[in-house]
């Protein structure tokens, strides 16, 4: 999509599933999600456009995954589904007993995807300068195991209570829309604060 093209976007404010001008922000906080999807270029092409000298405050944030290595019942071994940061979680008893390698491997696989996801971050600022608009922070919460993206980012928005959230109609975790249905649909109806979808352009017909 080219850079001075007009993108759709609905406000939750409007009529749902309209095409709609974009809300004001002058002077607002602005919450960018963004994920790793080919979609998140045209968020960031819809932000340069519409929040260069706008918004007084920009925050990406961005809810990353990890998968916590899988442990069966039996001697020896933690429970399943605990998370590694929070030990009172586990459960202890004749069968299960806390293994603290499982734990120590957990916390690992986080800190990996903690750290790349941290780097994720820091390069789409970088993109976003590039295009003419610079976050004034970074944020990273929390999504699977311990919650859901969608989740994860609605927490956010109630803790810190944006203006206006900023999202893409696709991406956000393939696994996530296929069990949890589609994250913008989500936030648009369960956020108080404005939500600007932006749509992706159609495919090019071959």
């Amino acid at each position: 999509m080219s850079e001075g093209k007009t993108t759709e976007v609905m406000d939750k404010t409007k009529s749902e599933g309209k095409t709609t001008a974009a809300p004001e922000h002058s002077g607002s906080h602005v919450l960018v999600a963004i994920d790793k999807s080919k979609y998140c270029d045209d968020v960031l092409r819809w932000c340069a456009s519409h929040l260069k000298g706008g918004a007084t405050k920009i925050t990406f944030i961005h809810a990353y995954e990890w998968n916590s290595a899988p442990v069966l019942p039996g001697p020896g071994f933690a429970a399943t589904g605990y998370d590694p940061e929070f030990t009172e979680n586990i459960v202890t008893g004749e069968d299960y007993t806390f293994d603290a390698n499982i734990v120590e491997l957990n916390k690992h696989i986080r800190k990996h995807a903690i750290e790349e996801a941290t780097k994720f971050m820091q390069d789409t600022a970088k993109k976003a300068k590039a295009m003419g608009f610079t976050p004034h922070e970074l944020k990273l919460v929390n999504g699977s195991p311990t919650t859901t993206i969608k989740n994860a980012i609605l927490d956010y928005t109630e803790k810190f209570t944006p203006d206006m959230l900023v999202c893409g109609s696709r991406g956000m975790g393939a696994m996530g829309r296929m069990f949890l249905g589609s994250v913008s649909d989500y936030l648009m109806h369960n956020c108080k604060c404005t939500v600007v979808v932006v749509k992706s352009p159609p495919a090019p017909k071959k």
